[in-house]
């Protein structure tokens, strides 16, 4: 136990940043702050958190751990830095024809290079090191980081490792590899993985160097640890080597603080933020973990997680018109009309213009862009993009404003690329501002989420009242959709293997209509049919608004719920309770041939080794895996280590005639004998599984 008894938990969101004291001692929360989130500057809510809690607890403070939502929401709003993957001894072909499933960019803008290792990690054929760095250098002045991947280089990563050290001293950037983030056999998911990590470099770094500058302002001095994916903790020096390491970590700590504010071991965490809603099963206490790795957004990667569905549906997700007058809610995040008028004062005026003017459009006209940094100097943007940020140097324009600023028309005008790299941001009608509408919510300018509502209830036919049913039933049943959609998944995971279908969709939306006409007494003489889902889980309601959704959700399922205190700050609290754990996988195959095993290949994410004998390589495995959990969970921060290890053997059973003259399994034999007698089982490979847990390291 450390001299302090006090941590501090921090949740950078995309709209609130949550703060926490914790009281190890007690095991409670002794203080909690909110404040808006800036993304042009994170300092201001960690500052607005820091500065609403007691100063002499913080003064005690001996741990600080944080969690954010930041990388998540970048992967769902299709956002983050340029980063460049350069691939090693990969088909190009097979690049282009499954890449995007797994969120990796068209073949053409891949660095291809050939040679590297064999399945068993010896050489083939060592890469062209000059013609890489050509292409390096042809692309080193539209990207910030890069991702290297080889076809084996699970099975040896000395060139992965020299591609890394060589870019680097050619262009001075960082480059991550796929072996340092997981074992994943799948190369488009190692390549994923990669250059997911490259592009979230600069906005986890942007998070950890305000979050310092911020407990810096507070005094406060103590290590600093973030969560991981699959809830454990981090060291600072780790998270930035590793960010996407922080995939889910905000969803991480949610589910922990859901467990321990409520103590529920069977139940459905459904955390509902600004920018996105996550969704976990709980049973007997413990998340499921993803058990082919995080999958957000566009990206399927092999980073370990706590299984998440990520819905982009949050407080601040826009509300657009959709087809046929109806209303499209999310997935892209939108600063609300209310704060926007609250610190730009002269767009209250702009949207009143708007409002009179009673125009109807295919495009909803009542969003406004603004300028969150500049790109002088950058040549990777076109002169249409650099007109954009030019026209918005002075304030928010409107989406008609700023098309006549720029000569172009609201429908042409190219805004994309700057918006997904964060150059720019868009304001528009949200859930947040309905809040402010129904006394929810009481934060910014109350007008301008009037005005821009009745622009909205216009467009659609309907009146303000009605347009605020509308949002409210849209996000009720976005949420029961996902939830549904959640538990079927764990029911059977190749339910929905394949996507969910049309069909599907329909029947989950008319169980839902059904469920809410049924609480508010309307009789339903549509048919004769009856649909709808249940569940035995408890709903945890973790968020600062899903405490105005949940309920009717959970009538509509039949199913017991609990907002728990603090389930505003349930992500700051998640993140101060946890531990860090590490885990490390060493592989043994046995080498086959006619005259049957000729010897043993062991691999390890550092290295391979060759032995004659299976018990000689299963000891090294041991060992291996055990330093290497060892080193990493010390790595991330841990002290009092302790170590679990697990040997599995992945196995065929061979009958009949096939099974003659093939070598015992060599575990049944004794040690240094030669496997020769026939038998039943052939083994394809030992997987040895060590697991290190331990307590952060505190001032």
């Amino acid at each position: 136990m450390p001299d302090s008894r006090y941590g501090l938990g921090i949740d950078t969101g995309g709209t609130y940043t949550d703060a926490v004291i914790f009281d190890f001692e007690a095991e409670t929360v002794v203080a909690s702050a909110k404040s808006v989130t800036v993304k042009e500057d994170l300092t201001v809510g960690i500052d607005g958190s820091l500065g609403r809690l007691p100063a002499a607890l913080l003064a005690e403070v001996g741990l600080v751990s944080l969690s954010t939502t930041l990388a998540t929401n970048a992967c769902v709003e299709g956002k983050g830095s340029r980063a460049v993957l350069v691939m090693i001894g990969c088909d190009e072909e097979i690049a282009a024809r499954y890449g995007r499933e797994y969120g990796l960019p068209a073949a053409k803008d891949i660095i291809f290079l050939g040679g590297g290792h064999g399945q068993q990690g010896e050489v083939k054929v060592e890469p062209d090191w000059n013609q890489l760095r050509g292409r390096v250098e042809e692309r080193r002045r539209e990207t910030d980081a890069f991702a290297v991947v080889e076809l084996w280089g699970i099975r040896n990563p000395e060139y992965e490792k020299k591609a890394k050290d060589l870019i680097a001293e050619w262009t001075g950037l960082q480059a991550v590899c796929g072996h340092e983030l997981t074992g994943e056999v799948n190369s488009l998911k190692r390549a994923a993985s990669a250059l997911l990590n490259a592009q979230l470099i600069p906005i986890i770094d942007d998070f950890l160097d305000a979050v310092k500058i911020s407990l810096g302002k507070a005094k406060v001095e103590a290590p600093l640890v973030i969560v991981r994916g699959d809830g454990s903790l981090m060291s600072e020096a780790f998270a930035r080597g590793k960010p996407v390491e922080t995939l889910l970590c905000g969803p991480a700590a949610s589910v922990a603080g859901g467990l321990h504010l409520t103590g529920e071991r069977n139940c459905v965490i459904v955390d509902m933020g600004g920018t996105t809603s996550d969704i976990a099963v709980v049973r007997d206490g413990l998340p499921r973990l993803a058990s082919e790795g995080a999958n957000i957004g566009k990206w399927r990667t092999g980073i370990q997680s706590i299984l998440i569905d990520t819905v982009g549906l949050g407080g601040d997700s826009i509300i657009r018109h959709g087809s046929g007058n109806g209303l499209a809610i999310g997935p892209v995040r939108a600063a609300p009309l209310s704060w926007t008028a609250s610190r730009w004062p002269g767009v209250l005026e702009r949207i009143r213009d708007l409002h009179r003017s009673r125009r109807r459009d295919e495009i909803s006209l009542c969003e406004f862009l603004y300028l969150v940094r500049g790109i002088e100097g950058d040549p990777f943007y076109g002169e249409d993009e650099r007109a954009i940020v030019r026209a918005l140097k002075d304030g928010p324009l409107s989406v008609t404003e700023l098309a006549d600023a720029t000569d172009t028309s609201i429908v042409e005008i190219r805004t994309r690329r700057l918006e997904q790299h964060g150059v720019i941001m868009r304001c528009a009608l949200t859930p947040t501002d309905i809040m402010h509408l129904t006394g929810d919510v009481s934060l910014w300018d109350k007008d301008a989420a009037f005005l821009g509502a009745s622009i909205m209830a216009h467009q659609i036919g309907v009146t303000p009242d009605e347009l605020v049913d509308l949002v409210g039933e849209g996000v009720k049943e976005k949420l029961y959709y996902s939830i549904v959609k959640m538990l079927m998944e764990d029911e059977d995971e190749g339910l929905l293997k394949g996507g969910i279908s049309r069909q599907l969709e329909t029947l989950l939306g008319k169980s839902f209509a059904r469920r809410r006409a049924a609480a508010r007494g309307e009789a339903d003489g549509r048919g004769f049919l009856g649909c709808g889902f249940s569940t035995r889980a408890t709903l945890v309601g973790i968020g600062a608004p899903i405490h105005l959704y949940l309920p009717d959700v959970a009538k509509a399922l039949d199913a017991a719920y609990v907002v728990p205190q603090n389930a505003g700050v349930a992500n700051a609290v998640g993140a101060i309770t946890g531990n860090v754990v590490a885990e490390e996988t060493v592989i043994v195959r046995p080498q086959y041939s006619v005259a049957g095993i000729t010897g043993y290949i062991s691999f390890s994410s550092a290295e391979n080794r060759s032995f004659p004998e299976y018990d000689e390589a299963l000891e090294w495995a041991r060992r291996t895996a055990r330093d290497l959990a060892l080193g990493s969970a010390a790595a991330r921060g841990a002290q009092e280590i302790e170590i679990s290890l697990s040997v599995d053997d992945n196995e065929v059973q061979v009958a009949g005639a096939y099974a003659e003259g093939l070598p015992a399994h060599p575990t049944s034999l004794a040690a240094g004998a030669r496997p020769a007698a026939p038998g039943s089982r052939l083994l394809l490979e030992t997987l040895v599984t060590a697991r290190a847990a331990g307590k952060i390291t505190w001032a």
